[in-house]
């Protein structure tokens, strides 16, 4: 099924994606229901019965950035938050006889 789309202005090509990302969608939900109905008639069948919660996917919980704990005596643009490896700068720092409380902020 190839379309020609060279012809389409910008404006019936946006409305084109819309209709069918509409259409999609319709017919995603479709599916999913007639799946969801076999599977309850397959479940009746055998006795067992069972609740599907439908809803959106879950979303990723986003974290902030931990706050900085140490600064580089050297550079105070650079900072460690404490987790993860230890940076170069840290442990060049800790060899050179600092200690982690004297880098702590």
């Amino acid at each position: 099924m190839a379309i020609n789309l060279n012809n389409y202005s910008l404006t019936d090509l946006q409305q084109l994606i819309a209709d069918a990302e509409t259409t999609l969608e319709k017919r995603q939900r479709e599916k999913r229901a007639e799946v969801v109905a076999q599977m309850r008639k397959l479940a009746a069948s055998v006795g067992i019965d069972f609740e599907i919660v439908a809803g959106e996917a879950k979303k990723r919980s986003t974290r902030s950035a931990a706050a900085a704990k140490y600064r580089n005596p050297a550079n105070s643009g650079q900072t460690w938050n404490g987790r993860g490896p230890k940076p170069k700068w840290f442990k060049e720092a800790l060899a050179a006889g600092k200690t982690a409380e004297q880098m702590a902020i």
